[in-house]
């Protein structure tokens, strides 16, 4: 064959460019971290959106429930879809707490993906799975 019968690279990659489809405007970010919507009555704090951040990360509310009030030493529950705390709480700390839950129990640490499942391994040892890349990493327990 003859290189007659060939189109010329530079022919092939402004087919491949033309194919490709078009770019968006946007940060290429998928992940948004979450904000709980807080409401503080007399002497009780509560996360309006408890429930639907937690349906967005993928973790179950006991969970994130448990790791707040040990951060902030107060006693709490979950009623229904909202989180109610026994004191009063800023909810710039409450955000900041879920900042760093995000980041320690639900953010792989080998590749960055948000689509992780935490399992609770051999002697109370807390497993992230990463379904993204498969990594299992291991995290503290609280």
């Amino acid at each position: 064959m003859t290189e007659a019968n060939f189109p010329k690279y530079e022919e092939l990659l402004e087919r491949a460019y033309r194919l490709l489809p078009e770019r968006r405007a946007g940060t290429g970010e998928r992940f948004t971290m979450p904000k709980f919507e807080v409401s503080v009555t007399g002497r009780k704090t509560f996360i309006l959106n408890f429930s639907q951040v937690c349906d967005f990360l993928n973790r179950d509310p006991r969970l994130l429930n448990r790791y707040i009030l040990k951060e902030i030493a107060l006693p709490g529950s979950v009623e229904g879809h909202t989180a109610v705390i026994q004191g009063e709480v800023r909810p710039q700390l409450l955000n900041k707490l879920l900042e760093r839950f995000v980041r320690e129990y639900v953010i792989c640490p080998v590749c960055g993906s948000p689509d992780t499942q935490l399992q609770k391994g051999q002697r109370g040892v807390f497993l992230m799975r990463c379904m993204a890349c498969g990594a299992v990493t291991p995290v503290k327990s609280f």
